[in-house]
């Protein structure tokens, strides 16, 4: 905005007045223009005119950090890889409080060694897939066992603990 000396067209008032009025909107206009992650060097700083006070330049963080969400599909695959070493204390420690009470390391591998038991030796294991359930966020991969093909079913809250974890045979729905 520019303001020239002259006749003063407002009632009571003088170019002087409305020179105060219209620097600190400028200021504000002019800091909305520095860019994000800092204030630019050389940049005109608005002169106090008759007293008004003219705030320092404001710095913008340089980024937002936002929390990542997990990676349910990544996590599904690194809690199987577990259960095929035989780490079933790592396994549990994924476990949220309430299954924590439940399922002990112990009774995840003889659930383990039973579905081998009825599927045959594990083999290898398909894409995880992440499917839209009411229950938390469910991955199901397909398992290639000897005898017949299975599938190894997670389900993980928004904090990437585990709420449930299931060995299946196939087309079993997602509640």
């Amino acid at each position: 905005m520019f303001l020239l000396p002259g006749k003063d067209r407002t009632r009571g008032g003088t170019w002087r007045r409305r020179l105060l009025m219209a620097a600190p909107a400028a200021l504000l206009a002019s800091q909305a223009l520095v860019p994000v992650g800092g204030s630019v060097p050389g940049l005109a700083q608005a002169r106090a005119v008759e007293g008004a006070a003219v705030p320092a330049p404001v710095t913008v963080p340089a980024a937002v950090t936002v929390p990542a969400r997990p990676d349910y599909q990544r996590l599904a695959l690194d809690t199987f890889d577990e259960v095929t070493r035989g780490d079933f204390t790592a396994v549990s420690a994924r476990f949220d409080e309430a299954l924590r009470g439940q399922a002990t390391p112990e009774f995840l591998a003889k659930s383990w060694n039973d579905y081998q038991k009825a599927f045959g030796r594990f083999e290898s294991h398909g894409d995880p897939k992440q499917v839209a359930s009411g229950n938390g966020n469910v991955v199901d991969v397909p398992l290639h066992m000897a005898k017949r093909p299975g599938d190894f079913r997670v389900t993980f809250n928004t904090e990437g603990q585990i709420v449930g974890l299931f060995f299946l045979r196939t087309g079993v729905p997602v509640p």
